[in-house]
């Protein structure tokens, strides 16, 4: 998906039972963890010590990704049997979360100063 289409699908505009919401998700973070990574641990009550070294420990930014998207899951309780994070719900709470404003104020176009 373009990041237009992906600026859509984050806000809401394009309806969520066309779309892939985990893979919408995934994108959202990514964004934000490139753009707003202070507003993402201070939501999620992250400890920062350990973002840090989760994004210095990976040269991939999709794992990197996906290794924040696990911690914000278990600290919001969205696991499943085996201790797993859930990954639909963690898409779900992120979505909502950007959605209502609750992580912060964020643009998802570049602002020149």
């Amino acid at each position: 998906m373009k990041r237009f289409g992906l600026n859509l699908a984050f806000t809401g505009t394009i309806k969520d039972d066309v779309i892939d919401k985990e893979e919408v998700a995934f994108y959202l973070l990514k964004y934000l963890i490139e753009n707003y990574k202070e507003l993402i641990i201070e939501k999620y009550g992250l400890n920062k010590e350990q973002i840090e070294e989760i994004i210095g420990s990976f040269e991939e930014e999709n794992q990197i990704t996906l290794e924040i998207m696990e911690q914000i899951g278990r600290k919001r309780g969205a696991l499943i049997s085996g201790c797993r994070v859930d990954n639909t719900k963690v898409s779900n709470i992120l979505l909502q979360d950007f959605r209502a404003a609750k992580i912060g104020r964020i643009t998802l176009e570049k602002v020149e100063t």
